[in-house]
């Protein structure tokens, strides 16, 4: 599209060539670096037709002269024949003239932010970041240091370890690298000393300690928050009294029983949208904060689903401009009220809880009951029970200490 922009602005015409020898000619002017383009051969054989800058074209004279060739200018495209045309419209030269001063006053600020790389900061995270920053949409380019920015997303959230925000054209790209460690691995610093407590209510059924002291076993009944591996561990003298603690991490695999419950509501009653395959078209601009919008049209049906799909303009790939179009569909529909019946109420419970437990299954839990009743209680069904599975209930926190010694390994010094 640049280039296509450049050839425009330097104007081209395109023209027919005829004559003794078309395709000498074409070696000369490629030997002569004179760049011709939309090179098409003539019906009957006997030439060319092609395009050509205004530049190359007043090159050509003695190539013709050699090849015994002829040239006649079908069509002239360009600003500079745009210009010579409207010579005497002042008017229309001033609007040509303001809207490159505000092409290039617009090129001075930011209209557009990708961001790429997040997925513990949702997008929204981010923006909101560079807004309090001063550094979101509509900021003046040379208001925003890219270096600062990155330095204070970083200190910000714990999340990014590598940051990398550049400014191309309007168009401000924010890359980020976030720490994908499961959230025990990354809450653990190396310095940090930690308990292990539960995360949920349940029933202990394994349990395998690396480090620490285990204070539960298999088929002990915790409530969350309660210890189960203490990073705080006791050597004994010879009276077998503690003479001093060590401390260091805990660190292990605790699984346990855990009961979820389970409720599901069914309306009896529903309303069936059925598309009638209508559809009305409109659209509006927003240029900045003023939305311009179609003042002739008007929804011509009852009941509709609408749809919008809004994209902004740019002239390449990093000018982005603060012009937004948006079209929206209006598609008819017709609603009619409908009771679901007894075998289709059993279908949509088995459908819920059928994605109730898949999405306990991607989280890595393991199904082992499952006790849903499906109850009808007058307007609506309701499905309840509970679900029983087996996960991991490892959650951390630091350890309390009584003194202090080496890192990761501390000391009680006191009789």
């Amino acid at each position: 599209m640049l280039l296509s922009l450049i050839k425009y602005m330097q104007g081209y015409v395109y023209v027919q060539l005829t004559g003794y020898a078309p395709e000498r000619f074409l070696n000369l002017c490629g030997s002569r670096d004179i760049l011709i383009w939309n090179l098409t051969p003539l019906k009957d054989g006997e030439g060319y037709c092609f395009c050509i800058s205004v530049r190359g074209f007043f090159q050509l004279k003695p190539i013709l002269k050699k090849t015994r060739t002829h040239i006649r200018v079908l069509k002239r495209t360009g600003a500079p024949f745009a210009a010579f045309r409207y010579r005497r419209r002042r008017v229309f030269a001033a609007g040509i003239l303001f809207f490159g001063i505000l092409l290039w006053y617009l090129s001075g600020f930011v209209w557009n932010i990708e961001i790429n790389g997040n997925s513990y900061l949702s997008e929204e995270v981010i923006l909101d970041f560079l807004a309090e920053e001063n550094a979101s949409f509509g900021t003046r380019k040379s208001r925003i240091s890219c270096e600062s920015l990155e330095e204070a997303l970083r200190s910000r959230y714990d999340e990014v370890i590598w940051t990398s925000i550049k400014i191309y054209g309007t168009k401000m790209t924010v890359d980020v690298q976030e720490n994908l460690l499961p959230a025990e691995e990354y809450e653990t610093a190396p310095d940090t000393v930690y308990d292990i407590v539960a995360s949920k209510d349940g029933v202990i059924t394994d349990i395998i300690t690396r480090s620490g002291t285990p204070l539960v076993a298999a088929g002990t009944e915790v409530k969350a928050g309660d210890l189960l591996v203490s990073g705080r561990i006791g050597v004994t003298d010879d009276s077998g009294e503690v003479a001093q603690y060590l401390y260091h991490s805990s660190d292990a695999d605790i699984y346990a029983r855990v009961v979820y419950p389970y409720e599901d509501v069914i309306e009896t009653n529903y309303t069936d949208v059925v598309k009638t395959g209508e559809i009305h078209r409109d659209y509006s601009v927003m240029a900045g904060d003023t939305l311009l919008s179609n003042p002739f049209f008007h929804n011509p049906y009852t009941d509709c689903q609408v749809t919008s799909d809004t994209w902004q303009l740019h002239l390449t790939d990093n000018f982005y401009l603060p012009v937004w179009f948006t079209r929206h569909s209006y598609e008819e529909v017709t609603k009619t009220e409908k009771t679901h019946s007894e075998e289709e109420i059993q279908q949509i419970a088995t459908k819920n809880l059928q994605n109730f437990l898949e999405d306990l299954e991607e989280k890595g839990i393991q199904i082992l009951e499952k006790n849903v009743m499906i109850e009808h209680t007058g307007e609506h069904y309701v499905a309840r029970g509970t679900i029983v599975v087996r996960e991991s209930v490892v959650s951390y926190q630091p350890t309390e200490q009584t003194g202090t010694g080496e890192a990761g390994q501390n000391t009680d010094e006191s009789e």
